[in-house]
């Protein structure tokens, strides 16, 4: 497909579907759909008990997935029923759900520093937001399907055995430091505080690709002005892969050829984490990568890195 192709050079380059809940434009990463299905009543099945967002399961490729109304779930007031309401058909974190929605309009080519990051007003708010760009005078917000997920079904969300993530011998986690790209409210700041909770006190987080980017240009310069080595001042960079003005493959190739910075580790830590991304990773030099939300794989991935 063609996002493959945009994301396999760290291009910064990304494909948003632009779908409809009544006349209200949102957006995904194409990456994270399987397909745009017509609902099906006859393959719906109710489920008692589940609450009005999660409608119950539809089958699907002879498998029964969930289905879960997008409206609800983000506490909108549904104005209108759709004549041919449509299924988005996700796959993500290892976990495939269907989300009812009224529509979709076309898929949108755009760089992430199209994209506007979620205002500061906005994640006061909710979480359920990354970020927003505007085509045709229309404001798409991009759903966090993630936190949406992760909301609904509890069992998904990050966590990890204490018991199980044992230091390294010889690595002293609390002097490590590390730089953190991620564009969700909600995983940015689990992610930092599971970290923190095992031990890695030192990381810088940012929002996006760029703003982590500029970060480390500056302590590259700082080093050289001080005649020091950049693993003075970071030892490994986490990122995501989705994220706005700058993605985490764009972010990874850039700060290992741009800067200079080969030797330091990067890590990817992202939804789309298949075999074909994998590859992708590989490409721009990034040195390990797992899936969301595993968060006691990601610690023993760090430890690894970073045991040396």
């Amino acid at each position: 497909m063609a996002h493959e192709i945009l994301l396999e050079t760290g291009t910064n380059e990304v494909e948003i579907l632009e779908f409809f809940l009544d006349d209200q434009s949102f957006g995904v990463n194409v990456a994270k759909i399987m397909q745009i299905a017509d609902f099906e009543e006859g393959k719906f099945t109710p489920l008692p008990d589940q609450g009005e967002a999660n409608m119950g399961v539809i089958l699907w490729h002879d498998r029964t997935i969930p289905l879960i109304n997008l409206n609800k779930v983000l506490k909108r007031q549904q104005r209108q029923q759709s004549e041919r309401p449509i299924v988005l058909i996700t796959r993500f974190n290892d976990t495939t759900n269907g989300f009812f929605i009224s529509g979709v309009n076309r898929i949108h080519r755009l760089g992430w520093d199209d994209i506007s990051p979620s205002n500061s007003l906005i994640e006061n708010h909710s979480s359920n937001f990354t970020g927003s760009v505007n085509i045709d005078g229309r404001e798409i917000l991009l759903v966090d399907f993630e936190y949406l997920i992760a909301e609904l079904f509890p069992e998904t969300k990050m966590s990890h055995d204490l018991e199980h993530s044992n230091v390294h011998k010889g690595l002293e986690r609390g002097d490590c430091k590390l730089v953190f790209a991620e564009d969700s409210v909600f995983i940015r700041k689990s992610v930092v505080k599971l970290l923190s909770q095992v031990g890695y006190s030192q990381v810088d987080a940012f929002e996006n690709g760029q703003d982590a980017y500029n970060y480390l240009a500056r302590l590259v310069k700082q080093a050289k002005s001080e005649g020091r080595d950049i693993s003075d001042y970071v030892n490994l960079v986490l990122t995501d892969i989705e994220m706005p003005k700058m993605d985490g493959l764009t972010f990874c190739r850039r700060l290992k050829q741009d800067l200079g910075m080969s030797k330091t580790k990067v890590a990817i830590f992202s939804s789309l984490i298949d075999t074909q991304m994998i590859e992708k990773c590989k490409d721009v030099g990034a040195d390990a990568y797992t899936t969301k939300p595993k968060i006691s794989e990601l610690v023993e991935l760090i430890d690894g890195l970073l045991h040396v």
